[in-house]
């Protein structure tokens, strides 16, 4: 099916502001990569910061959220839903990957990423906050999930479940960070990490 106008131009304009950064990106840069007239580009968006607020939400809050990030039905085990955590993980950053474009290595992908938060909360401070209900809405996640394993005999109960729902969010930012500074996020070595810390916890 023939991708809508509307999409071409948010797929060539996320590439755009991923790999070169928002002042990196000229409207003639974006009239080049779409082939849409400036006339054309506007009737999607009102100014150059319109577009990029709509394709950071879309290609990056959007996907960021962990409700789009995590495919598990029903009530899954702490166990269970480590390995959906770190599918979502992966299937994000291959999709952001192809969004990118050939030739794009996971560590560029990494980086690129995480400089594209940091644009948003200096250009978009309300989608910051929004990012930050995002972090709020994956620790409640967590936190559920943890508690319903205590409650059936899955992990010990003697855990503080709020600490755990923390400690387990930032073994995945600590790790994104770290690792998108030297080759991109390991997120296998990021599994290992997760389930040595379920290992601590779970009763044999």
């Amino acid at each position: 099916m023939r991708k809508s106008h509307k999409e071409e131009l948010f797929n060539a304009t996320f590439r755009l502001f991923i790999l070169h950064g928002y002042d990196g990106v000229s409207l003639g840069d974006i009239e080049k990569a779409t082939g849409m007239s400036r006339g054309a580009i506007f009737h999607y968006a009102d100014s150059k910061l319109d577009l990029f607020r709509q394709v950071v939400e879309q290609y990056v809050l959007d996907r960021q959220s962990i409700d789009m990030k995590i495919r598990v039905g029903g009530d899954p085990s702490l166990r269970e839903f480590i390995d959906a955590y770190i599918d979502g993980v992966k299937r994000t950053m291959t999709e952001l990957m192809t969004l990118m474009g050939e030739g794009v290595t996971l560590a560029e992908c990494s980086r690129a990423y995480l400089s594209i938060i940091q644009q948003i909360a200096v250009l978009l401070p309300e989608l910051s906050e929004r990012q930050q209900q995002s972090i709020t809405r994956e620790q409640q996640v967590w936190h559920q999930v943890i508690s319903r394993s205590v409650e059936r005999g899955e992990v010990r109960s003697d855990i503080d479940t709020e600490l755990m729902a923390q400690t387990f969010i930032a073994l995945f930012y600590g790790r994104a960070y770290r690792d998108s500074l030297i080759t991109g996020l390991d997120a296998d070595l990021l599994k290992r990490q997760m389930l040595q810390l379920y290992a601590a916890i779970a009763l044999k």
